[in-house]
C-alpha cells in the first residue's frame, strides 16, 4: 500500500510539472520599491513602460521600467479605465469622464510621450466602449456606431473590432455590426471582451458561466473556466485572475496563465498575495498585476508555444 501511495504521489507531481512545462518564471519584483502604488496596471506592447491609476480609476501615471522616470499624464476622472498604448508605445489613449445634468460622458484624449503633448481625439460621448488599438490610433464604438481616430495616414483595411454593448457580444467587421451569443443563452451577460493579437479570436467572460474564446463567428474554441479580467498574452495564452469575496470585500485573488489548448495552467502570483487585474506583454515577456494594498508586481516569463 505504501508503494502504491508513493507511485500516485510521483504521478501527481509529474502531471503537475507537465501542466506548467511551457511557462517558467524568470524573475518577480515590485515596481520601484514602495514609491509606486497604484491599480489597474497596463504594460506597453514592448513591456518597457507601465501605466497605472488609482483604485477608483481617477488619474493616470506612467512609469518607465528602464529609465525609472515617473510621469503624471493626467488627473482625469475615468482615465484609469482601460487606457491603451499605440502600437509603438509612443502614445497613450485614455478617457476623460465628465457629467452633464447627471449624465455621464466620456471624451478620449491622447498623450504623446515624446512631445509631452495632449490632444482631444474624441469629444465627450455617451456609451463609449473599450478602446482597441488600430495602426496609429484606435477604434471605439458608441451608440452602435464604430468610430476611428488616428494620427496621419491610416491603413485601408480596418481590422475587426469587438466589444460589449448592453452586455451583448458585438463584432464590427467589413462594415457590418453583428451580435453574437456563443453560449446560446438569452440572458447571457458578456463582459471583458477583447480581440486576439492575430485578429482571429475573441476572448470574453460570461457572468456566472466562466471565460471562453471563440472565433469571429461565435464558435467556442476554448473554455478557460473561472478567470476574471482576462487579457491576451499572445495568440495561445491568456492571463486572468481568480478572485473570491465575502459579499463586501475581496478575500483572496490569484493571477493565472492558461493556454487555449488546456495543457497549461500556472499560477503567477504568490499564495501570500491578493493579486488582481493583470496586464501582459508577450514581446517583453512580462505580466504585471497589482496587489490589494497597491504594490505593482512584474513577473518576467519564459513562455514556449
Amino acid at each position: 500500500m505504501k508503494t502504491f501511495k508513493i507511485c500516485l504521489l510521483g504521478l501527481f507531481l509529474i502531471i503537475n510539472s507537465l501542466s506548467a512545462q511551457n511557462v517558467n518564471i524568470v524573475k518577480r519584483y515590485k515596481v520601484n520599491g514602495n514609491d509606486i502604488k497604484g491599480s489597474f496596471p497596463v504594460l506597453s506592447p514592448a513591456g518597457d513602460k507601465l501605466l497605472f491609476s488609482s483604485e477608483n480609476h481617477k488619474g493616470l501615471w506612467l512609469y518607465d521600467l528602464n529609465s525609472k522616470e515617473l510621469i503624471t499624464i493626467c488627473e482625469n476622472e475615468g482615465a484609469g479605465y482601460a487606457p491603451i498604448f499605440n502600437a509603438d508605445g509612443t502614445k497613450v489613449f485614455y478617457r476623460k469622464t465628465i457629467y452633464q445634468d447627471k449624465r455621464k460622458f466620456d471624451a478620449i484624449e491622447s498623450f504623446d510621450l515624446i512631445k509631452k503633448q495632449k490632444v482631444e481625439m474624441i469629444s465627450p460621448q455617451r456609451n463609449l466602449s473599450l478602446l482597441q488599438n488600430y495602426h496609429n490610433g484606435f477604434l471605439v464604438s458608441t451608440d452602435r456606431k464604430l468610430l476611428k481616430a488616428t494620427f496621419g495616414k491610416t491603413m485601408n483595411n480596418i481590422p475587426p473590432y469587438v466589444c460589449t454593448e448592453d452586455l451583448k457580444l458585438v463584432v464590427y467587421a467589413n462594415g457590418k455590426r453583428t451580435e453574437l451569443n456563443p453560449i446560446g443563452e438569452n440572458d447571457a451577460r458578456y463582459i471583458w471582451v477583447s480581440l486576439s493579437p492575430d485578429s482571429e479570436k475573441i476572448l470574453f467572460t460570461v457572468a456566472g458561466k466562466g471565460t471562453f474564446v471563440s472565433d469571429l463567428e461565435g464558435k467556442i474554441v476554448a473554455s478557460l473556466g473561472y478567470l476574471n479580467a482576462p487579457v491576451w498574452y499572445d495568440n495561445n495564452f491568456v492571463v486572468g485572475m481568480q478572485d473570491k469575496d465575502d459579499g463586501h470585500f475581496i478575500t483572496s485573488s490569484k493571477v493565472l496563465m492558461v493556454s487555449l489548448n488546456g495543457k497549461t495552467k500556472m499560477t503567477l502570483s504568490l499564495d501570500s498575495e491578493i493579486a488582481m487585474y493583470p496586464s501582459a506583454s508577450s514581446k517583453g515577456n512580462k505580466v504585471a498585476y497589482n496587489k490589494l494594498e497597491g504594490d505593482i508586481i512584474i513577473v518576467e516569463l519564459n513562455v514556449k508555444p
